[in-house]
Order: structure tokens, then C-alpha cells, then sequence
């Protein structure tokens, strides 16, 4: 048998009409995940560390698998007993047939010790299934909350960088893949290997002869599973890449429904998944034809090693070189305890693979080291005026290409501040860098002096009011997405917040006011609803500095003046950056910035802006102009 042998079955093609009639398209191009590469003792290594602070639980498992596996292993001599009694041969010597009624009260008295060998095998394997499940739900439970915690703490970047598919698989279905690892993982290598040594000694003991007639097998056993194995490192490497496309593309379908509907792209996207399909389908029938030839291979073995006892203990027997059939009967079945585990083990390898595949993503995504993260020795930032200064501030999302060259920017406390311009032109970068989502390559952003490099996220963010074009609302209620920033706050403070914005009787319209439930990502609610909610949610956390990016963008006209009547008190006295395309909403800024590749090309109040005539008062005009357009339609 060769390697050649084995890899050429490994590699025929499995084609269904199904796959052979299904239309093909050119995939999206992906960003990959790390290359695959072997697994090594690392990885391995790594996997079972999780398992360390429940070693206890572990180690009772293991004891009580050992003491179960004791126990059933006693089945064989047992059978062996009773037939050595019903063919008249008894502890190995040829005796005078027992009276009849002495045979029977023999065999009852074997039978009954036999029960009570299973039912403590049971009682002991009950033990076993409930402390060994619990110890790895536990290992997975605090896999899964070391990654969620760790994706609290990644840097937007790799949020930005990296599909929603991907990250949701990495929470649920890589770490469920571990779970039987976890669970069973030291109990099946242990149980099994006690097995193949003691069905080994047990079969030595009952019959050397008959053992030596089947230890020629063992190497050719060993043989086989190294080619196997080595082979199978690589399809199941395979098998993990091209189910990472799967992931990403099902989310992208889901979150994006309305655009599909919209455009009509059902059938295209279909095929585009069944492509997918049809790739990790053909990777993964690659590794069911691996293990056809594997497990059928071990069958035979195990089939020949049966009939090497049956047919040379039989002989042994009619020659009278062993005393009984019974032995002969006992080594037949330790043999079969010998190939069972081999069995168990092969199988337990393909788990590993896939576990090792889900491990490896798993543990790149807790490799992954946040951009902007707490220095060693950062300083909580106290309570502040809301200064604000950008210093030669360079700044670009990718490393070739600078949104931000050599920024410089003073806002004073209390000032409001308008950023205008076309898309793409730094508006929103401006504001992601003071919330300090990402860190400038060049320059400083201070706030009331403070470097917020040097100073602790946490009380960077809460000091600031965040209001996004398109904000999230959270499963729960509207007075739970109010209280969001602030969870601490009554709901007087709630109300009061409501009333000041001019949306407290929107609200209370609602099916059930402050305690309507919002619905998945506010799905209950219009979107000019869910802006209201969110504006209020920012403020009610009181915050020093606010950051309206597009904020007022999704609410109708009425409630965008309904809303501006309400920011003139309540952004009184802070510091806000208002980044708007409806210039309608930043006539009564401080100061109002153009903002063009990057940098400020104007700068002034919106009339000091209307008579210089520039960039600001051709955009003032073209906006009003299509307003009236639209307005006359």
C-alpha cells in the first residue's frame, strides 16, 4: 500500500447533476484570512490551555472514565466464563460436566456480578458525562467572553477592514466548533488509549499466542493512520478556507435584504451562493472520500485481525494447545476492544481538524492588536472646558493615502463648529479622530491641553456626545436606548432630556410611549424616530463636546426645524462639531470650515462666508436652489 495509492483515491472527482447543471459566476474578489499552514503542537498547545482552570473537573472526569473502563473491560472474561462452563471446562482445566443445577446457579452468580460491574459502569459513566459537559461549557463559555471583550476593545479599523460574516462566525460557529473538543477531548484520548493498552495486555494475558498472531497488524495500523493524518492536515485546511466566503456572503445578503429586493438581485446573488456552496462542497467531499478509503482500510484490518484469532484459535483448540473456548472467545473480543479505539481515534482526528481550523481563526482574531488602545500609564481626563486643537494632524485610512495632511485646527470652548464640503473631503474624519476612534500617523489632537493619546478612553467618551447619520438602536425599549450613555439616570432625567429636544410627545405617541420596544436595530420605528431617539440618548449624558455627523440628515423638514429650535439651548455652552451636506443646518454655526482634500480652504460665519463669494456661497446657492426645485415639484 502507498501514499500514492491513497492520495490518487483522495483526489476522484464526485460530480452530482445537481453541480454539473448549476450555473457559474465570477465570485467578488475577498480579503482572506491568514494563509492556512499546518497544524502544529502550538496551536494545540493553546487550544487545551483554556482548559487549565478547570483541571480539577478534568482530572475527576478522567479518573472516573478510567474506573468505568476497568470495569467494562471485565465483560469479555465473563462471556468467557460462561462458555468455558457450557462446554465443561472451568478455570482452565478440563474438569467432569458440573451437575446441572450447579451449572446454573454458577452461571447466575457470574451473571450477577456481571450486573453489578455494568450498572457501576453506568452510575460512573453518568458522573462522568455531567462533570466532563459542564467543564467544557464552561472553557467555551469563557472562550466566547475573552473574544466579545476583545472586540470591544478593537480599533474601528479592523471593524472597517473586516466583513460583519466573518467576525459573527468567529462568536459562534468557530467556537462551537471547539465545543466537543472541549468537552471530550481528554476523555476520548485518554479513554481510548487506556483502551488500546489494556485490550493489548488483557489479549496477552488470555491467550499470548493468540496475541503474537495479531501484533504484526499494529505497525500496519500506525502506517495507515500517519498517511492519513498528514493528509488530512491538509484538506481540512482547505475545507476552512473556502467556508469563510459562505459566512461572509449569507450576512451581507441578510443585513443588505432591501437592496437585493430593491435591484432585484435574488437570482445573481442565488447563483453566487451556490458557487460558493459547490467549492466547500467539493473541499469537504474531498475529505469524505479521504476517510472512505481510511475507515474501510481500519475495517479490514480489524476484519483480517478477527480472523487470524478465530481461524488459529480454532486450530489451537482442536490440537488442545489452550484449555477452552472461552479464550478463544475473550481474545476475539479484545481484539475488537483493540480496533475500536483506532476507529474512535480516526474520528476524533477529523473533529480535531475542524476544531484546529476554528481554533487558528479564533485565536487570530485575540492575536489581533487594537490601533487605539489605553497607553501603559494613561491618566483619567478630568472634567474639561471643551478646548479643543488640532496640531499638524496627517492622517489617511490606508497607508498610501492621506484624507488629513498637516491639519491644524483651534475651537475654543463652547464654539460651535460646521464642517462643509464634498464627500471624501475629511468631515467625518475630523470627528473620528477627536473621538479618538483612530490615531493620527503625524500630529496631536488636545483636548483642554491633554494629548487624548495619553489619556484613558473611557473618560475621553464620556465626556463627548456621539450622533451618527445612520445610529443604532439596541433590542429593548425606547427609555433602554435613552439610558444608553447613561444608565445610572432616572427617567425624570430621561423625560427632561425628551422635552428639551422637542420629541417627548413623539414618543409618548408611540404604542406604549417610553416602554415601546424598539425591535431589532429600531425596526418598529421610522427612521426620523430612531434619529430623535438617539439625539436624545446624547444627551442625555450631558456630554462636554458633541458630534453630529450628518445627524439631522434622515428627519423630514418639520422635524429638523422642530429640532434646531431644541439644539440652540441644549448645545449651549458646549463645545459641537456639526458635519452636515444640508447647509440648512449649519447657518447658525460659530464658525463654518470648508473642507476640500483635507484641508480648510475657508473658514468664517455664514454671512462673513455669503459675501466673500466662494466655495461656501456657490454650495449655498446650488443647495437652495435644488430645495426650491424640489419644493415646486
Amino acid at each position: 500500500m502507498s501514499t500514492a495509492w491513497v492520495s490518487r483515491l483522495a483526489r476522484l472527482a464526485w460530480r452530482s447533476p445537481a453541480r454539473a447543471a448549476a450555473p457559474r459566476v465570477r465570485l467578488p474578489l475577498e480579503n482572506e484570512d491568514t494563509p492556512a499552514r499546518p497544524i502544529d503542537r502550538q496551536l494545540i498547545k493553546r487550544l487545551f490551555s483554556g482548559l487549565a482552570p478547570y483541571k480539577r473537573s478534568y482530572l475527576l472526569g478522567t479518573v472516573l472514565d478510567v474506573a468505568m473502563l476497568v470495569l467494562e473491560m471485565q465483560y469479555p472474561r465473563f462471556i468467557g466464563q460462561i462458555i468455558d462452563l457450557a462446554t465443561g471446562y472451568v478455570a482452565g482445566t478440563l474438569t467432569p460436566m458440573p451437575s446441572q443445577s450447579e451449572a446454573v446457579h454458577r452461571v447466575l452468580g457470574i451473571i450477577l456480578l456481571w450486573a453489578v460491574v455494568a450498572a457501576s459502569a453506568l452510575l460512573i459513566q453518568r458522573m462522568n458525562i455531567w462533570v466532563m459537559v459542564r467543564a467544557g461549557l464552561r472553557v467555551e463559555f469563557d472562550l466566547r467572553r475573552k473574544v466579545f471583550n476583545h472586540l470591544q476593545r478593537l480599533s474601528m479599523s479592523y471593524f472597517h477592514g473586516t466583513k460583519l460574516g466573518r467576525i459573527i462566525h468567529r462568536c459562534t460557529g468557530d467556537i462551537m466548533a471547539m465545543r466537543e473538543v472541549h468537552v471530550w477531548g481528554i476523555d476520548t484520548v485518554v479513554k481510548n488509549s487506556l483502551i488500546l493498552l489494556l485490550a493489548a495486555g488483557m489479549l496477552f494475558w488470555t491467550e499470548p499466542s493468540l496475541f503474537l498472531a495479531v501484533a504484526w497488524l499494529g505497525p500496519v495500523l500506525a502506517m495507515c493512520d500517519h498517511m492519513y493524518r498528514r493528509k488530512a492536515a491538509e484538506i481540512y485546511q482547505t475545507v476552512r478556507a473556502s467556508w469563510n466566503p459562505i459566512a461572509s456572503n449569507l450576512t451581507e445578503n441578510i443585513t443588505g435584504v432591501r437592496v437585493v429586493n430593491a435591484f432585484e438581485r435574488q437570482e445573481h446573488n442565488l447563483r453566487i451562493f451556490h458557487t460558493l456552496q459547490d467549492r466547500n462542497e467539493e473541499d469537504n467531499m474531498a475529505a469524505a472520500r479521504l476517510n472512505g478509503v481510511y475507515q474501510p482500510m481500519l475495517l479490514l484490518i480489524g476484519f483480517t485481525g478477527k480472523a487470524i484469532i478465530l481461524l488459529y484459535g480454532g486450530y489451537l483448540v482442536s490440537t488442545g494447545r489452550i484449555s477452552g473456548v472461552g479464550s478463544v472467545v475473550a481474545a476475539f473480543l479484545y481484539w475488537d476492544w483493540f480496533i475500536g479505539p483506532i476507529l474512535a481515534l480516526g474520528a476524533f482526528y477529523n473533529q480535531l481538524m475542524q476544531c484546529m481550523a476554528s481554533a487558528e481563526r479564533v485565536f487570530n482574531l485575540l492575536d489581533t492588536e487594537p490601533e487605539v488602545e489605553d497607553v501603559p500609564n494613561a491618566v483619567p481626563l478630568p472634567r474639561i472646558r471643551g478646548h479643543v486643537v488640532f496640531d499638524g494632524v496627517t492622517f489617511g485610512y490606508q497607508p498610501r493615502h492621506s484624507v488629513l495632511v498637516d491639519f491644524n485646527l483651534e475651537v475654543q470652548p463652547g464654539e460651535m463648529i460646521a464642517l462643509v464640503g464634498a464627500t471624501g473631503s475629511g468631515k467625518s474624519t475630523i470627528l473620528s479622530l477627536l473621538a479618538r476612534f483612530y490615531q493620527p500617523r503625524l500630529g496631536r489632537v488636545l483636548v483642554d491641553g491633554h494629548d487624548i493619546r495619553y489619556v484613558t478612553g473611557e473618560s475621553l467618551h464620556k465626556q463627548m456626545g456621539i450622533v451618527l447619520q445612520n445610529n443604532y438602536l439596541f433590542t429593548g425599549t425606547v427609555m433602554d436606548n435613552i439610558r444608553f450613555g447613561r444608565p445610572e439616570a432616572r427617567d425624570a432625567d430621561v423625560y427632561a432630556a425628551a422635552r428639551a429636544l422637542g420629541c417627548y410627545d413623539m414618543i409618548m405617541c408611540l404604542k406604549e410611549g417610553f416602554e415601546t420596544r424598539v425591535g431589532e436595530r429600531g425596526a418598529h420605528l421610522s427612521v426620523g424616530q430612531r434619529q430623535l431617539i438617539c439625539f436624545t440618548r446624547a444627551f442625555l449624558a450631558d456630554p462636554r463636546i458633541v458630534l453630529l455627523d450628518e445627524a439631522t440628515s434622515a428627519v423630514d423638514t418639520a422635524t429638523e426645524q422642530a429640532v434646531q429650535r431644541s439644539m440652540e439651548r441644549l448645545l449651549e455652552g458646549r463645545t459641537t462639531f456639526i458635519v452636515a451636506h444640508r447647509l440648512s443646518t449649519v447657518v447658525k454655526a460659530d464658525r463654518i470650515l470648508v473642507i476640500d482634500h483635507g484641508r480648510i480652504i475657508e473658514s468664517g460665519s455664514h454671512f462673513e462666508l455669503m459675501r466673500q463669494g466662494g466655495k461656501y456661497a456657490r454650495l449655498h446657492d446650488q443647495f437652495f436652489y435644488a430645495e426650491r426645485e424640489i419644493a415646486n415639484l
